[in-house]
């Protein structure tokens, strides 16, 4: 299976195809038809079984829109950008770390002067200068001028400017874990490729939050998964996960636990585990935000592809919303708390005194030591606040700290092809997905073995059942019975059911199993029982 195969068999059978399609296409955009539909839920329903059940993440489902501001704060409107140069006699954009061999391991610098001696791959026309381009797309919010906004370029910005909300309805709980499925969006440069580089893709993410003192250990049962590790220094190997914490080759427990935990999940919806491997970040390809970062990469016809990066971000996003936005993003660290008397201001005698003007006094002494004494400007002038506008509290305080957070963030988009044509198999002129179970687009096949004599109406019966039972089944009378199985086994549905004459007899019905072919007869109440997830 190839790239131009999958996209054919994705077209063919209704995974999915280029958006805008009668009007020429969009680049980076697809639709998903009614079966790609079905097996991105049934992929989606098995991450959040790992993630959301398994680790008892608390659910949120941001807004796509952000203020300018909070991606001020994040970094993305300085940091986030791909190295572009333009054709100018064609006018043609090309990622100039996609048109320089080698590209992707250069300094922007390098980059610019192998440039010099390189024409337009098109035209042969002269290229510009190497310039960044901003990948964020750009929005007005509301009538007239409006607000400036962004398309969100992650989904863990999301999460990040949640978080005081967050561990409140954690009740104040650390470690904290918080899982988010959605869009996000990137104006790519030249996307390709079909779903392995788009504008619009899809996320499902999980932001762990921990103190840097009480980071989490790996639990029990994943640390003998077994992972092929590719670090940024030294000779790739094949070692369990805690193994490669205790010799230090992943220097984090969490970063370890969530390393593990991906590889679980990428098995378990069918991708070899052979075809696939954890490279660690080269220090010039890391992100702004992260201090250490692994990519889960799937070996494909065109090449390693990454379909998950598991980075450990430090305290960078908590710390730069917390400063930014003036709201508490810090935690208190447990065992610290001790007696503190202080000053605090007399509201009551600050309002008798200053009347209007005591509440914006109140917001010009927000981050400064209150004694009595001070003196602060109003109205330009200077005001010295006396010990009557003052009081003594005694509080509990403890020290205050950014978490850390650790990120596994898997792109569904990338993963539903990896999976096509990892489990895409052949045998002679026979050909089908060979999907997990699980994630199987429908759960069952149900075929009336010919449409008279009560055949097709029995069978619609049945399948009408299997639906109201939650059983995902798919209904199809067309052709002969092999030509239906064929069909089937092309979008990886599991099991074939078969209604013939003697279901009409003894209610019974053929199942057949899709990449055994083998076929048993079984009453319906026992094919039933087998369906289940």
């Amino acid at each position: 299976m190839d790239y131009q195969k999958v996209s054919s068999l994705a077209k063919r059978r209704g995974f999915f195809q280029p958006a805008s399609e009668p009007y020429g296409g969009l680049a980076g955009f697809f639709d998903y038809g009614p079966v790609g539909v079905k097996f991105r839920e049934k992929i989606l329903r098995l991450w959040k079984r790992h993630y959301v059940l398994g680790l008892g993440c608390l659910e949120l489902d941001g807004a796509l829109v952000g203020p300018e501001a909070l991606f001020k704060a994040s970094g993305h409107l300085s940091e986030f950008d791909d190295p572009l140069v333009e054709c100018e006699e064609c006018n043609k954009n090309y990622r100039a770390d996609q048109l320089v061999e080698g590209g992707d391991g250069m300094s922007r610098k390098e980059m610019g002067e192998a440039l010099k001696s390189m024409c337009c791959p098109s035209c042969e026309g002269s290229l510009s200068e190497l310039s960044a381009f901003n990948l964020m797309f750009a929005t007005e919010v509301g009538a007239g001028r409006g607000v400036k906004g962004y398309l969100r370029p992650e989904t863990a910005q999301s999460i990040f400017q949640c978080f005081p909300w967050l561990y409140r309805l954690n009740r104040n709980k650390m470690p904290l874990a918080v899982s988010q499925i959605g869009r996000s969006y990137r104006n790519e440069i030249s996307p390709r490729q079909g779903l392995l580089r788009m504008r619009e893709f899809t996320q499902m993410e999980v932001e762990h939050f921990f103190l840097s003192e009480n980071e989490p250990s790996i639990p029990s049962h994943l640390g003998g998964v077994s992972l092929v590790l590719v670090p940024n220094e030294g000779e790739s190997l094949e070692t369990n996960i805690e193994n490669a914490v205790k010799n230090d080759i992943v220097g984090s427990s969490l970063v370890g636990t969530h390393l593990a935990a991906a590889q679980a999940f990428l098995l378990s919806v069918g991708i070899p585990k052979e075809s696939l491997r954890w490279r660690q970040h080269r220090k010039d390809e890391m992100a702004h935000y992260s201090q250490d970062c692994w990519d889960g990469e799937i070996k494909t016809s065109i090449g390693w592809v990454e379909v998950v990066g598991v980075a450990h971000r430090g305290d960078y996003d908590l710390q730069s919303h917390g400063k930014s936005s003036g709201v508490e993003f810090r935690v208190p660290v447990p065992g610290t708390s001790k007696t503190v008397e202080k000053w605090v201001l007399n509201v009551g005698a600050l309002g008798k005194e200053f009347k209007s003007k005591a509440g914006d006094i109140q917001k010009i002494v927000t981050d400064m030591e209150l004694v009595p004494g001070m003196e602060i400007s109003l109205d330009g002038g200077v005001i010295s606040l006396g010990e009557e506008f003052f009081k003594k509290e005694i509080t509990q305080e403890s020290e205050m700290v950014y978490p850390c957070v650790v990120e596994p963030s898997f792109g569904l988009d990338r993963l539903f092809y990896s999976i096509l044509e990892t489990a895409w198999k052949e045998d002679g002129e026979r050909q089908w997905l060979s999907l997990p179970k699980m994630v199987s687009p429908y759960d069952v096949l149900v075929a009336p073995l010919m449409t008279k004599d009560g055949l097709a109406e029995r069978a619609k019966e049945i399948c009408n059942m299997l639906l109201e039972n939650g059983i995902d089944a798919f209904y199809d009378e067309s052709g002969s019975i092999g030509r239906r199985y064929a069909r089937a086994d092309e979008v990886g549905i599991f099991f074939s059911m078969t209604v013939d004459h003697q279901t009409l007899e003894d209610g019974t019905v053929t199942l057949r199993e899709r990449d055994s072919k083998n076929q048993s007869r079984v009453p319906i109440d026992d094919a039933l029982s087998k369906l289940g997830r």
